[in-house]
């Protein structure tokens, strides 16, 4: 399966149903939401805010064990949050073949030739 999902610029504007919304609004943009997911994040109990910061901006040492790996690697982590959008499919208007307009097949430069392999083809009696 595709995944539609376009990661929105901060500057844009979601809206949500207020039965979905994580903010006081129901509209807001798409930094809004990062930073108050990065706020959250700063409020967890014995976080130190010098860390959150840390963690989403420059990142901080560690090392990873990944799938396929042959042992440890070393490097820095950091938490990146995006919010992504995946338009809906549009609807499609369904029309009758007879509104819709006739498009002019482009003439083809080998339809001579086709012309010429036909009529040779063709038995003479005729």
């Amino acid at each position: 399966m595709e995944d539609k999902f376009q990661p929105l610029d901060n500057e844009e504007v979601i809206s949500v149903a207020n039965n979905d919304k994580l903010l006081s609004d129901s509209m807001f943009t798409s930094g809004q939401l990062v930073s108050a997911i990065k706020q959250i994040a700063s409020n967890f109990p014995n976080t130190n805010k010098d860390k959150i910061e840390k963690w989403f901006n420059e990142g901080i040492k560690g090392k990873t064990l990944k799938f396929g790996a042959k042992g440890w690697q070393q490097g820095k982590f950091r938490i990146k949050v995006t919010v992504e959008f995946c338009p809906d499919e549009p609807e499609i208007e369904e029309t009758s073949a007879s509104s819709e307009p006739e498009i002019p097949q482009p003439e083809s430069p080998l339809d001579d030739l086709r012309q010429r392999i036909n009529q040779e083809n063709q038995p003479e009696n005729q």
